[in-house]
């Protein structure tokens, strides 16, 4: 017993004094620039009655089975946003939670798009 917990003690100091360096974390890939409309979401005009954003039902997208939208960021980058959705009639979806109403939002088509990738916004944004 005396014997196992001073070999292990010795390892440890072995290790301790080892001068081996993990390797650093490589950082992330470079994501190409995709191309996007966008949406700018403006107070009063996307609030319903109850106070909830309003938004298009296409702009919502589920990422490992939760919905959210991407949210275009002061960097021009991608953002996604996790949200509750409420009530979804014709074409538009009542947003519970995630969401205050001055955001803007990336439109689809959602395929290439990653949080933190580049947006290039596309003509003019939509109202």
């Amino acid at each position: 017993m005396r014997r196992a917990y001073l070999g292990t003690a010795l390892g440890m100091l072995l290790l301790a004094g080892c001068k081996h360096q993990p390797p650093k974390p490589t950082p992330d890939a470079i994501r190409p620039t995709v191309t996007r409309a966008i949406l700018h979401l403006k107070r009063p005009f996307d609030i319903d009655a109850h106070g909830d954003v309003v938004i298009p039902r296409q702009a919502i997208t589920h990422r490992s089975g939760m919905p959210g939208v991407f949210v275009l960021s002061v960097h021009g980058r991608a953002r996604f946003r996790l949200i509750k959705v409420g009530t979804v009639t014709a074409g538009r979806a009542e947003i519970l939670s995630g969401l205050s109403g001055d955001e803007i939002l990336v439109l689809p088509p959602f395929r290439g798009i990653y949080n933190g990738s580049p947006v290039q916004t596309s003509g003019q944004p939509q109202k």
